[in-house]
């Protein structure tokens, strides 16, 4: 089996004041966490395409941008965040609709490396959300410090979309035109799944039963055509999920998906396990002992972790609490300095804490953990990348 390093070798500006130095020097064209809005990264359908020739051109720079060195050395545990909400409001200072601090993505993400997270997938829950992580994606492909991909779907609490217009869309979505996107995004390694897709009976105020299955089902096509994985969702569906899955399982795509955020019964892990998934642990998913228990339950081979940023966090009423040993410098977000992670605010850097209370839970030691579950995480998302091989310290 060929060597595949997973080590990246992405540089990062070192401060949002560097960027600006570099944007008016012309080494980058635009810095999307600048904007007052992520979605005004989609300009036009012809924006978000894949980059013709170069690394440059995914930023829109007819000069290929200078490498800048990171600040720290990425600690030797690896790590994958397979779901974050990077574009939501809150990383760029927005809360509830009011501007309370700068953007600061580029400073969340610079804490993620050095909190030994390698890869990011940006998780879309529209048909717009998803032209727009695409194109997030693809602005910072030079200046993240963190490899990024995103998914493409949408969630189930959105799927209105499929009967009437959705935010940032002049028409009704469609599964072709979903696809659309995905298979842009696969043509650079952009895209690297299905979702955020699945079924939540816990909020029908936003979308009624019938509605979120129908989308269900439409959008496992977009798996069948693409061969990408499922990134799922599943929310007091009181087994219809499952029974979705079992009756569908031959549309299911052979790198097969992942039920994010999993807070369920062992019962039903097991059930889902069984059915080939894969179980993403975050905050949510550790919050009583019974969750504990369930999450250390989890066959090592099926694992995945996730932060589910800005939600999710560990907190300190959660039983997993006291096996957090990092910690990170916590501001309220009306004192943003800028350096600190925001109280309240998950963040990609607080994987590190998932990986240490899941270690803790199962008895393991959490690079060996770390080790065997990124490499599912590569496997599963960028198995262009090597084949089967996990990295080493």
């Amino acid at each position: 089996v060929q060597h595949c390093s997973m080590v990246l070798g992405f540089s990062a500006l070192r401060s949002l004041d560097a960027l600006i130095l570099a944007l008016s020097q012309g080494r980058v064209v635009q810095a999307p966490y600048a904007r007052s809005n992520f979605a005004t990264l989609v300009m036009s359908a012809g924006e978000a395409q894949a980059p013709p020739s170069s690394p440059a051109a995914a930023v829109g720079s007819t000069q290929q941008a200078e490498p800048m060195e990171t600040t720290t050395e990425p600690t030797a545990i690896p790590l994958f965040d397979i779901g974050a909400n990077l574009i939501d409001g809150m990383f760029e200072g927005t809360y509830h609709g009011k501007q309370v601090h700068d953007a600061d993505l580029h400073a969340v993400l610079t804490r993620a490396a050095e909190a030994g997270v390698r890869d990011v997938i940006v998780t879309a829950g529209s048909l717009h959300e998803s032209k727009v992580a695409l194109a997030l994606v693809r602005k910072l492909r030079n200046a993240s410090p963190v490899r990024l991909s995103c998914t493409v779907g949408v969630h189930p609490t959105r799927c209105k979309e499929f009967e009437q217009p959705g935010p940032g869309c002049e028409d009704p979505t469609t599964v072709a035109a979903l696809l659309a996107v995905a298979k842009d995004g696969m043509r650079d390694h952009s895209v690297s799944a299905i979702g955020e897709i699945g079924l939540d009976f816990d909020r029908l105020h936003f979308c009624p039963r019938e509605v979120q299955e129908r989308g269900f089902l439409a959008q496992l096509e977009l798996a069948e055509k693409t061969g990408l994985p499922l990134f799922l969702h599943n929310r007091n569906t009181s087994g219809v999920f499952l029974s979705t899955l079992r009756e569908h399982r031959h549309r299911l795509p052979p790198a097969g998906g992942v039920v994010h955020s999993f807070d369920g019964p062992m019962d039903e892990m097991e059930a889902l396990v069984g059915l080939g998934m894969h179980i993403g642990i975050n905050g949510c998913s550790m919050r009583t002992e019974d969750n504990l228990h369930v999450a250390a339950s989890v066959p090592t081979d099926n694992l995945q972790l996730e932060t589910d940023a800005p939600w999710c966090q560990i907190r300190r009423t959660h039983a997993g609490s006291v096996h957090v040993k990092t910690k990170f410098p916590e501001v309220k977000k009306e004192r943003w300095d800028g350096k600190s992670c925001v109280k309240a605010r998950n963040e990609p850097c607080y994987c590190i804490q998932v990986l240490e209370v899941l270690a803790a839970a199962r008895g393991d030691e959490p690079l060996a953990l770390a080790q065997k579950v990124y490499g599912n995480s590569v496997r599963m998302f960028a198995p262009w990348r090597c084949e089967a091989r996990e990295p080493s310290a």
